[in-house]
């Protein structure tokens, strides 16, 4: 007897340094239904995000190291424009709204977070955007790797060197 294949779960990304804590939350999501995927630095996770798949909704603490969790936002967004981003901190006072002008507004948590508010906050923030991809399936933008190098450079938020340190990364 086969199964019918059900939706894929949704990946997300969870970016923290603070590797128990990160489990612990990923074991969560993935009990609730996420496909979690962990990133334990900046450069490690703009690595990921350069892979497709790109996941479909980015949780990061906001002070990583080599890059920071709103430059980590920005380059996501680059890649996945409407992005759903949870930004963990436990420093609000450093996060700032202007940095996702022009798209949806990250939600921030201070730690420690609540699981549950959490939780409610992505899945609502993850069927926001798949109806907007459903209301507009077409991406009419140039796919990344028909971009002249000039071109990609301009929309990348990341400094060259950032960019370049990322990359490398396995």
């Amino acid at each position: 007897m086969s199964e019918v294949p059900g939706p894929r779960p949704h990946i997300v990304l969870l970016v923290d340094d603070d590797l128990r804590t990160t489990r612990r939350m990923a074991d969560m999501l993935r009990e609730d239904g996420f496909a979690v995927e962990i990133a334990r630095d900046g450069a490690a996770a703009v690595s990921r995000i350069s892979r497709a798949p790109v996941p479909d909704a980015l949780v990061t603490e906001l002070t990583t190291a080599h890059v920071d969790g709103l430059a980590i936002a920005r380059f996501a967004r680059n890649q996945r424009p409407g992005l759903p981003v949870m930004i963990l901190t436990g420093y609000p006072n450093l996060f700032h709204d202007a940095a996702f002008a022009g798209g949806p507004a990250a939600t921030l948590f201070t730690k420690p977070v609540d699981y549950a508010v959490l939780k409610t906050a992505l899945r609502e923030a993850l069927q926001a955007a798949d109806a907007a991809q459903s209301a507009c399936p077409e991406d009419v933008t140039t796919p990344h790797e028909l971009e002249s190098a000039a071109a990609n450079a301009r929309r990348n938020p990341l400094s060259g060197a950032q960019a370049i340190r990322a990359l490398r990364r396995p």
